[in-house]
């Protein structure tokens, strides 16, 4: 059984120590105690656009199960709230790692110490957010909805072997915020209809338990096995995966 996976860092378990896996890794040992041989392919991309682009020169038809993880890219950007104003996402670099905007495309810099100033700044900036949001004035938002419509537009052929998982929760609440905006585009009815959707925010939530250590945005061992089970059992129950029934004949 082959397998493809495209997601952010945590395909490759970020910040995991010797010893821990990822949830890729807890959904593959799932599969080979089935009696499964599995065989992946990973890539890392933080961004939809980035994803489309590595999806397109793929032979997705190889594949017996395409795994499409939203990443970090989803609607926060890596490079910081600043990317959220940019008109548009052709004009931004590479940014399939965590990259930094130049300062004058920055909202804000991470140099406070004062902690009830960074408080009332992130309110500020909360409230700036939903505010242009409920307007529809947020431009990365609608650049993201045209991102995955791509990415789905290529996936389309083979949808009977694919399963999208929404965006991981974030402890940071404005980054939260977003992924939750995020979220919703794959949790659209025309989405689910055509797709298999793995819901991530009903398995893990914005809680210090299933975080690393002064990192808010990146799970620790105890959240990617939580994932990586509840993925296996999705997996199993996906009306639209054709490959399961090998694995239930056997």
């Amino acid at each position: 059984m082959k397998i493809l996976i495209i997601g952010d860092r945590h395909v490759g378990g970020y910040g995991l120590t010797a010893g821990q896996i990822s949830f890729i890794g807890h959904f593959i040992r799932q599969i080979n105690e089935t009696g499964r041989a599995v065989s992946v392919e990973a890539y890392v991309q933080s961004t939809l656009s980035a994803v489309q682009a590595t999806l397109a020169h793929l032979p997705l038809e190889r594949y017996d199960l395409i795994l499409v993880q939203a990443g970090q890219g989803c609607l926060d950007h890596p490079a910081g709230l600043g990317a959220l104003f940019a008109p548009d996402n052709d004009t931004l670099p590479d940014l399939s790692g965590d990259l930094i905007l130049p300062d004058c495309l920055q909202v804000t810099k991470k140099v406070r110490s004062d902690g009830i100033l960074d408080h009332v700044v992130k309110i500020g900036q909360f409230m700036l957010l939903k505010g242009l949001t409920a307007l529809g004035k947020l431009p990365r938002q609608r650049i993201v909805q045209r991102e995955l419509t791509n990415v789905l537009t290529v996936l389309k052929p083979h949808r009977h072997k694919v399963i999208l998982l929404s965006p991981f929760p974030h402890r940071e609440p404005v980054h939260q915020w977003l992924r939750q905006q995020g979220r919703s585009l794959f949790m659209r009815s025309e989405v689910r209809q055509a797709f298999s959707v793995f819901d991530s925010d009903a398995v893990v939530k914005p809680r210090d338990e299933y975080f690393l250590t002064n990192d808010s945005g990146h799970l620790n061992a105890i959240g990617h096995e939580l994932v990586g089970r509840a993925l296996f059992d999705f997996y199993l129950a996906a009306p639209t995966i054709v490959a399961i029934h090998s694995i239930r004949r056997s």
